[in-house]
Order: structure tokens, then sequence, then C-alpha cells
């Protein structure tokens, strides 16, 4: 066994209009600009421009085999968690992200590893969704660091991560992972696939 990447992430080809499978807001929409590169869209505003790997398993592959990498899990990108919506809504959207991402990884089940995206802001159904997504195939799930002023200690985040111990799923955190009072910045606006830049711990048994 070779090396394992634990901290990257994927962003779809293309994905229902959250419009109209969610509602009204600025939602996150992909700007293809060419077969290889694409511009994530919030709104109308750009906000982080991406390249093939995010949604071509082949393309990933072969980065992967030039790094040396044998493992990866694929997790959401934060900017789909919608932990700033309401939770009814930001359950549709996490469920539409999870599903696509088993697409994304099913090429290569034995070197992509899906980790799933859940409605934290409501912690039951960011439970029910997380046991969803794991028995549709994903191996684990992936959360923010915070809920707009709520951190890890919240009593909700703590009851999901027990939830998650006790069925043995692993999570993982990362950090900005919604807009604080100032809208998403301008340090979250760049990044790769892998995010090098970012730290990330995991919570277990």
């Amino acid at each position: 066994m070779g090396s394992i990447d634990v901290h990257t992430h994927f962003v779809p080809r293309a994905w229902p209009d959250l419009n109209e499978r969610v509602g009204p807001g600025a939602w996150p929409s992909l700007r293809v600009d060419s077969e290889h590169e694409a511009m994530i869209m919030v709104g109308s505003s750009e906000f982080r421009r991406i390249e093939a790997s995010c949604w071509d398993a082949e393309v990933r592959l072969a980065e992967m085999d030039a790094d040396g990498v044998d493992l990866q899990v694929v997790s959401p990108t934060p900017v789909f968690f919608s932990y700033e919506q309401p939770g009814d809504q930001a359950v549709k959207v996490a469920r539409i992200f999870n599903d696509l991402a088993l697409e994304v990884c099913a090429p290569a089940p034995d070197r992509l590893i899906p980790f799933a995206q859940v409605p934290l802001q409501d912690p039951d159904a960011a439970c029910a969704e997380a046991d969803r997504a794991i028995a549709s195939g994903h191996r684990g799930v992936e959360i923010g660091n915070h809920v707009g002023d709520r951190d890890l200690d919240d009593e909700g985040t703590v009851m999901f991560l027990q939830h998650c111990a006790d069925r043995g799923s692993p999570c993982s955190c990362t950090r900005g992972t919604c807009p604080d009072r100032r809208g998403w910045t301008d340090g979250w606006r760049g990044g790769s696939p892998g995010c090098p830049r970012r730290r990330t711990c995991r919570s277990s048994r």
C-alpha cells in the first residue's frame, strides 16, 4: 500500500438547477468554460475555478498515479454544504450531491472513497442522511467545523458525531464551511481538489 490522500474534494460536471429543485436562492452552479475547466458560481458571482479532475475519474486517477497516491478520500466541496440555508433545503442539496459523488467515484471504487455531506444545522436530519448515504455506498461523512456560531462542541453536533461513532462511520472535519459575516472571503475562492492548504481532523470511537 502506498500513500492515501485523506483530503480531496469533488465537483460534479453538472447538477440540477437548485432554484427549481430546492427553492429560490443564491445557489451554487457550474459555468463550464471548456472541456477541461469550469467556474463554480454562487448566484451570479464567480467563486472558484476548477479543473476536470474534480469530476473526471480518469483525469483524477492519472494525477494520483503521477503523485504516487493509491487511494483518495473524495469529499464534498464545502460551498455545497448549505449550512446557512434552512435544514429542509439543505437535506435536498445533500441528497443531490451525495448521489452525484457516488457517480464520480464509481469508475474506481477500489481507489476513490466517497464521503457524504449532511445538513448539520438539523442534527436529526443529518443522522438520517448519513445513514442513507452510507447505505448507498458512501464510506464516511465530511462536516464543517462550524454551523454559523455553533462550533464542534455544540450539543447537536456532538450528538451527530456520536451517531456516526456508534455505527462505525468515519467523520472528517474541514474548516471554512459556510459564509461568515463577510460572506465567502477571498481565502476560500482559491484552492484545488486536494486543498493542500487546509487541515483536517477525524473523529473516531
